[in-house]
């Protein structure tokens, strides 16, 4: 029986915590298949053209690549004036960095064997969207089950007790809900491209199951953006604005509304409410990694470092004025890794003003490479992408840079026929 690894590898790319083993972090199949397919293009003697374009295309991502190598390495030798947070290591300081930086180069291996074996057979999204609804399907049985308190099955490598809200299960087969709302977004945006109308629909409502936030709004900037000639038709307008406005107006006066969104959007964090709680604890957070990628401005404080430094920067009680027991002992994290939860606040946190600048810049060529090459579909997923990365724990998601590789593959494929064509009229 032959086993196809590409296909593999993108069915079950959604199978971060589901299906893994645990060896320091979790083993996905995923990236069992991506080091796979690496050694195979690895044993090719002959460097295409297509890599040598690819490589040309994405020299900002080398310069970026480069100041995280030497971020991990200053800070293995740089020497603070303060001393470190302490908190359980998996391996230690040094080695725990190191993870990270491998992390990092095995999502830019995914973003090359992507494109390689995109540009040869672009169907193959096909195998995404089957991993994508077989982990939304997955995802609605856990959102159901656990609600109605009905025992479920647990796929190996899953916590002990998955991540949930108000009972429900909200991760799917991810460590958290945002990872999955992500993953549902820009598999959905894969599904308008394919023309696969219906799974693209299921797999934007299954947004809902994640009960994230960031998700939501990042499928509503999608629907947006894809179908904004619809919206902005006068016809349409004047039938649903009347019909926007009143829902609109209902909905304010739901407690959902005023909790977690007048709450976090309007509530003082002078004092803190139930509604301000997440944006409060996302302003410490994230002040702490702008101090810190400041005063670090060239390399950061080092890959998966934000931790370390977290409690020299940490000036919650001024933020913070009226306070309880309870979150003052949320705020320290006492033994606790913390995150800035803030992909763009990371990379400056831990790589420098010049990485966080980079990763802009590389993003926004994406973005007007999508755009240029009229993909609508592709273009929404790389906006709501963009959004979504403001309330996301990392960028170190091969799903992430997988995603990325597709307008690559298609600008190549399109540049290659163009050329073959211009061949053919010389030829006749």
């Amino acid at each position: 029986m032959k086993i196809d690894i590409n296909k593999l590898f993108l069915i079950f790319l959604p199978f971060t915590q589901a299906l893994t083993i645990n060896f320091f972090f979790p083993l996905k199949i995923s990236e069992i298949a991506l080091l796979t397919l690496l050694l195979f293009y690895l044993n090719k003697k002959v460097i295409s053209s297509s890599s040598i374009w690819f490589c040309n295309t994405n020299k900002i991502l080398l310069l970026l690549s480069l100041i995280v190598t030497l971020s991990f390495i200053v800070n293995i030798y740089w020497s603070y004036s303060y001393s470190p947070k302490i908190f359980p290591f998996r391996i230690n300081r040094i080695g725990d960095s190191f993870i990270r930086l491998c992390y990092f180069y095995l999502c830019l291996m995914a973003y090359y064997v992507s494109f390689k074996f995109f540009v040869k057979d672009i169907k193959l999204l096909d195998k995404w969207i089957l991993g994508a609804l077989i982990a939304a399907i997955y995802g609605w049985y856990l959102f159901i089950f656990s609600k109605l308190n009905l025992p479920y099955i647990k796929l190996p490598g899953m916590d002990e007790i998955p991540l949930s809200l108000n009972g429900f299960i909200r991760c799917g087969t991810f460590k958290e809900g945002n990872y999955f709302g992500l993953y549902l977004i820009l598999s959905a945006a894969i599904s308008f491209y394919l023309k696969k109308e219906k799974a693209a629909w299921f797999l934007l409502f299954s947004v809902i199951i994640t009960l994230s936030t960031i998700s939501i709004v990042s499928a509503f900037v999608f629907l947006v953006f894809y179908f904004r000639k619809i919206f902005f038709k006068m016809r349409f307008l004047l039938k649903t604005v009347p019909i926007l406005v009143f829902s609109i107006f209902i909905f304010t006066k739901t407690d959902f509304y005023k909790l977690y969104i007048y709450g976090k959007i309007f509530d003082s964090t002078k004092t803190l409410t139930a509604g301000n709680f997440s944006k409060v604890d996302r302003i410490i957070t994230g002040q702490v990694a702008i101090d810190s990628g400041l005063d670090n401005p060239f390399f950061g404080v080092g890959p998966a470092n934000y931790g370390l430094h977290y409690d020299y920067y940490n000036h919650y009680k001024k933020i913070v004025i009226n306070r309880d027991d309870y979150f003052d002992k949320l705020a320290r994290r006492k033994n606790i890794r913390s995150i800035p939860n803030n992909v763009y606040l990371e990379i400056l946190s831990e790589y420098g003003v010049i990485a966080f600048i980079l990763f802009i810049v590389f993003l926004g060529s994406i973005l007007i490479k999508c755009y240029t090459l009229r993909e609508d579909a592709l273009t929404g997923g790389i906006l709501a992408l963009m959004v979504s990365l403001n309330a996301f724990p990392s960028f170190i998601m091969l799903f992430i840079w997988v995603f990325i590789s597709i307008p690559f593959a298609l600008e190549w494929n399109k540049r290659k026929d163009e050329t073959n064509s211009s061949k053919a009229i010389l030829d006749n």
